[in-house]
């Protein structure tokens, strides 16, 4: 009998190759930590893992390989350049006109946000548009998790999130999460104030 990925395997899989495309990186505390996961939950959950012992593998080995590698400080700093520049372009300049018609458009594209999305996707897809424009931070951790539940609840209601109305913002949500929940943001460890965002 066939059935889903393992929502753990899946989810790694496609970090994975989001590495080796070069559109994210992996710290060694963050493989060595994926690689244990795998590992447990499929100890803990072996039928679920039949017929997926090959991607399963590749994964652990994969993350074997991260593990074992210096990270790359260098691209890392490069990665948190880049984002502070966008960042400032965001904000800048910063006279009272533009303000104005940032807060606006903000509202314009939550305007845009269609009714009737399931609860959780809606309140991240609005999360997400203040993330983009400067108005809210999101921690890593925060990201993984909810990712982790929204693909738990599409996979438990595939009808609600499979339909054209919803299925585009349910993959955006996923990508910008996944994106957010390997990447490396200044000063994460030093600020925990970061889950609760800044007020818009």
């Amino acid at each position: 009998m066939s059935h889903l990925m393992p929502e753990l395997l899946a989810t790694w899989s496609w970090r994975l190759e989001r590495v080796r495309n070069g559109r994210t990186m992996l710290t060694r505390g963050q493989a060595l930590t994926a690689r244990a996961d795998l590992l447990h939950d499929r100890a803990l959950r072996p039928a679920d893992y039949a017929g997926y012992e090959e991607e399963h593998q590749a994964a652990v080995d994969a993350l074997e390989v991260l593990a074992g590698q210096q990270n790359r400080h260098d691209d890392l700093l490069s990665v948190l350049a880049a984002e502070r520049r966008r960042a400032g372009e965001r904000e800048a300049p910063v006279a009272p006109a533009v303000g104005v018609r940032g807060r606006a458009s903000l509202a314009a594209e939550h305007d845009r946000v269609p009714a009737g999305l399931p609860a959780q996707l809606d309140q991240w897809v609005h999360r997400l548009i203040r993330y983009r424009n400067g108005a809210k931070l999101i921690a890593p951790i925060e990201a993984a998790r909810a990712e982790i539940r929204l693909r738990n609840e599409a996979a438990l209601d595939p009808g609600a999130y499979r339909n054209a109305a919803v299925r585009p913002y349910f993959e955006r949500v996923i990508r910008e999460l996944g994106e957010i929940a390997t990447s490396q943001r200044p000063g994460r460890a030093e600020a925990p104030g970061l889950r609760r965002g800044i007020s818009a």
